[in-house]
């Protein structure tokens, strides 16, 4: 997710919104640290991952988010993943299924626009 991330990136910046993309390269080891001074200097957190909403790497990390920056946060946790559906056959839907720049766009602009 991390392309699609970029240009939801690209396309905010266009809009005059600056944000961060942390590329997570491993999730075990998680960094922590990273993820943390992010949450810390932007108050802010979207999380992008295309698997289920439920037990997700998403899941896991607005959970470290609420759990060791709560008091950074100036807006809710915003997770952009798959819906909790099984993954479609037909290649149509499943281009709906992942989420895409549009979806990510939006959940930026939603945190974007709490506490200014």
């Amino acid at each position: 997710m991390v392309h699609t991330s970029m240009e939801a990136a690209s396309q905010l910046a266009a809009a005059g919104v600056e944000c961060e993309v942390i590329d997570l390269r491993t999730t075990s080891p998680l960094d922590e640290d990273t993820v943390l001074e992010s949450v810390e200097g932007t108050g802010r957190l979207v999380v992008v991952d295309e698997a289920h909403p439920r037990c997700s790497v998403a899941t896991d990390i607005a959970a470290l988010a609420a759990r060791k920056a709560f008091g950074s946060l100036r807006a809710p946790i915003e997770t952009v993943t798959a819906p909790h559906t099984p993954v479609p056959f037909s290649n149509t839907l499943e281009d709906l299924y992942v989420p895409d720049a549009q979806r990510i766009v939006n959940a930026v602009k939603s945190v974007a626009e709490w506490a200014r």
